[in-house]
């Protein structure tokens, strides 16, 4: 099972090379668990600046984190990653994390709610179009358009997870390179996709 959220954080990386810092993205849920630095992000005592930022919050965030998503969010393009709750919900099994189903497709529900809403400056992109060919440069012009990021001359496409020796070599040279690697692949268990 692919990851969306890695699909996308590879779209921007490989085809907005200005988007690619070290780190090569930021996890939000993870740098704001600390109360430290969601007050010093929230008093600007901590600048973020011009890079990808992944969030699952309000699913995987405590709730005294909203203010500063919040105001991440103000100073942030949102680009929202919709894929079938069937489809998360077999994803997210396999790690193991979830009990109870209801629950979960409750708060995939609430998270979209969130996220729909939460800024005029959101583009909603469907999971499948991530790996049509076809679909993928429309996406890569409409982040472009979003966010005034000039693009790569040539689309890169995601990694082609029936390659194992490329999907393995990418991430290789991704976790030795970093924003240098040939291309970008931060994809988790890529190895072991079903679509």
């Amino acid at each position: 099972m692919r990851s969306g959220t890695h699909l996308a954080i590879d779209l921007l990386l490989n085809n907005f090379p200005d988007l690619a810092k070290k780190p090569l993205y930021v996890d939000a849920d993870q740098l704001f668990r600390s109360q430290v630095n969601r007050e010093q992000y929230i008093n600007s005592g901590l600048q973020i600046g011009r890079c990808v930022v992944k969030t699952h919050f309000p699913q995987a965030a405590p709730e005294n984190m909203r203010a500063t998503i919040e105001k991440l969010v103000t100073e942030s393009h949102v680009i929202l990653l919709r894929r079938p709750v069937e489809q998360t919900l077999r994803s997210t099994q396999s790690w193991g994390l979830v009990n109870d189903v209801d629950l979960y497709k409750e708060k995939v529900d609430e998270f979209f709610d969130y996220w729909s809403g939460v800024s005029n400056d959101v583009l909603e992109i469907n999971f499948d179009e991530l790996t049509d060919r076809e679909k993928f440069p429309t996406i890569v012009q409409n982040i472009s358009r979003l966010t005034g990021l000039k693009a790569t001359a040539k689309t890169r496409y995601p990694v082609n997870p029936k390659k194992i020796v490329t999907m393995i070599t990418t991430k290789l040279a991704t976790r030795m390179f970093g924003k240098r690697a040939p291309i970008i692949n931060t994809g988790i268990r890529s190895g072991m996709t079903q679509h």
